[in-house]
């Protein structure tokens, strides 16, 4: 499965996963700052900005690849609530994943929670 972002404007952007076993799948989500991600507790200054997936579209997600190269988007899900968070945009993986590998990242040691690094398409 592929995985791919697109900026919709400012404060969304858009998901595609391509090849999921239904066909191609695309969900919205508001960007939410890096800043506004409170690792230390493993929460969102603001939760409303999540969105709710559905349990097929986790699953996909759990067999999607990541990208290794130019800007990407994280993609936080948490596969037990199936609410998911698009935090970014940073300009490569090395600072997506240094962002997110920090010791106090109660996130990232939750085993209920997947990390996705997304690469983002420029605008049409």
């Amino acid at each position: 499965m592929i995985l791919k972002a697109r900026a919709i404007d400012a404060g969304r952007v858009s998901f595609l996963l391509e090849n999921s076993a239904d066909g191609d799948a695309e969900f919205v989500a508001a960007t939410i700052p890096p800043t506004d991600v409170q690792r230390s507790t493993g929460t969102f200054r603001n939760p409303d900005l999540l969105v709710d997936l559905t349990p097929a579209l986790v699953s996909a997600l759990l067999d999607a690849s990541e990208s290794e190269g130019g800007m990407v988007m994280l993609l936080i899900v948490h596969t037990a609530s199936r609410r998911a968070a698009a935090v970014g945009a940073f300009p490569d993986t090395a600072s997506a994943r240094t962002w997110w590998h920090q010791p106090y990242n109660r996130l990232a040691r939750d085993p209920d929670v997947l990390f996705l690094t997304v690469p983002v398409e420029a605008a049409v």
